[in-house]
């Protein structure tokens, strides 16, 4: 890990790796959009055997591949969800990293898959059902329904997919600041709320927060009107800078070379638990999916299942929001989320209810190859 992110504690890899063929994701690229580490794979200690949690049916696995997205995101992976798994079913689990999706399409359509659950984000739940890359979900296996999930997230329970965390785009600034923005139309008025504003360097939730900013109602959003959305930032290009990585973002903050800066919410608050005076707004934070997904053909169809109800159990859960700033996705997790961390956890009830919705994973699902060739066009002009 970089010694940037060792500073700044714990934190989440958060990343853009499109290479993905035809019908998904015609071109390839490599971003570490929020650093954490570099590639490669480690493996957590295994357990000999079950010690004395309830009986897991893995069908007779006695290894499991987990593929995520590296760095810190992948050591709270392993203390909050793979130690548990592994001592109630004996497994050994092995993290490989990055998650790449170009490569769960060759390992699928070459019948060669060595990956057994994989950590996506939200678009290909859907991108991956629809080109058939995916096993299904035995729902009996996941020890939840959508009535225990929070109520508010869309199709958290898909045919070959799980949603089993939330992160949130929210504006960050500094505690000494005379004043800030308060919804994204102040966000996007640099003569009512003067200072220098950073944009994560992606189209995926920009565009939206820029149509929020232009007075689209959410409910009106999608399908996105682009030219608007592109229109409404370069008017005011001239105060923006733009992040790469989640690291940067809190540099930014850090040292006030941006006053007001738009981080996924937990990168903020482990600045905030750090002790630096920085202040998260949570008026219409915008709400992002992640989840699990099992490649079909995976070698351990069984224990993947296994694995993904491990990280939808509540205290999981919780202990996934103390390692990573997640936000759990079950009702019951929030009750267990420690008391010092709720105020920048994305679902703590308090900030999901200044919520102004979900990205729509699925118009990303199939708009995400044009928008972020035109993003990266219009950033380099």
């Amino acid at each position: 890990m970089a010694r940037e992110e060792q500073d700044f504690g714990e934190q989440i890899s958060r990343r853009r790796f499109i290479t993905i063929g035809a019908g998904m994701i015609g071109s390839a690229s490599l971003l570490v959009a929020c650093g954490g580490g570099g590639g490669g794979s480690t493996s957590s200690t295994a357990s000999t055997a079950a010690s004395g949690g309830a009986s897991v049916d893995v069908g007779g696995a006695t290894k499991l591949t987990l593929v995520n997205w590296g760095g810190s995101s992948n050591d709270a992976m392993i203390k909050s969800w793979v130690q548990p798994f592994e001592e109630s079913t004996g497994v050994e689990v092995t993290a490989v990293n990055p998650t790449d999706y170009g490569k769960i399409r060759s390992q699928v359509e070459s019948g060669n898959v060595t990956w057994d659950v994989v950590d996506v984000e939200g678009w290909f739940l859907y991108a991956g059902e629809k080109d058939g890359l995916l096993e299904p979900l035995d729902r009996k296996t996941l020890g939840i329904t959508e009535a225990d999930m929070v109520d508010t997230i869309p199709d958290p329970i898909m045919k070959d997919g799980v949603v089993n965390y939330l992160t949130a785009y929210v504006i960050a600034y500094r505690e000494d600041a005379e004043q800030h923005p308060t919804s994204w139309a102040e966000f996007f008025d640099p003569a009512a709320v003067p200072g220098r504003r950073m944009l994560y360097n992606w189209p995926y939730g920009m565009l939206e927060l820029a149509l929020l900013g232009d007075g689209v109602p959410f409910e009106e959003l999608y399908p996105l009107d682009v030219d608007r959305a592109f229109a409404k930032l370069d008017a005011i290009k001239g105060d923006l800078s733009f992040w790469n990585t989640g690291a940067e973002s809190q540099q930014a903050l850090v040292s006030g070379s941006a006053d007001f800066v738009v981080p996924w919410n937990n990168r903020a608050g482990f600045l905030i638990q750090g002790g630096e005076p920085i202040a998260i707004e949570w008026n219409e934070n915008l709400q992002i999916r992640g989840g699990m997904v099992i490649p079909k053909g995976a070698p351990n169809v069984q224990a993947a299942q296994a694995f993904i109800a491990t990280s939808l159990d509540p205290q999981h859960q919780a202990d996934m929001a103390r390692e990573s700033g997640y936000g759990p996705v079950v009702k019951a997790a929030n009750d267990l989320v420690d008391e010092d961390i709720r105020s920048w956890i994305s679902t703590t009830p308090e900030n999901l209810e200044k919520t102004v919705g979900f990205i729509d994973d699925k118009w990303w699902s199939e708009n995400l190859t044009e928008m972020s060739e035109r993003w990266t066009k219009w950033a380099a002009s």
